[in-house]
């Protein structure tokens, strides 16, 4: 997985709102993954399908960890 720029990471903290929606882009496929529910369609079959209580509360919980996200100094040895 690709991860999110610093910058962008940042930009979304002060609630820039192309930035929030570029991690909330990034990271859909994920949640939506970790959403899925069994569900049966019209003739029985059993499929998976995204319960979307469920996704809107996960992507409820990324906004908060971007609210909640603290940034601290590298320390004095680290190498990017």
């Amino acid at each position: 997985m690709k991860r999110v720029p610093f910058a962008i990471i940042k930009a979304a903290k002060k609630f820039d709102a192309e930035a929030v929606e570029f991690v909330s882009r990034h990271f859909e496929g994920f949640i939506a993954s970790q959403c899925l529910i069994d569900c049966a369609d019209e003739s029985g079959n059993i499929r998976s399908c995204v319960d979307d209580d469920l996704y809107y509360q996960a992507q409820i919980a990324l906004f908060r960890a971007i609210a909640g996200f603290q940034f601290r100094e590298p320390p004095d040895d680290f190498m990017p």
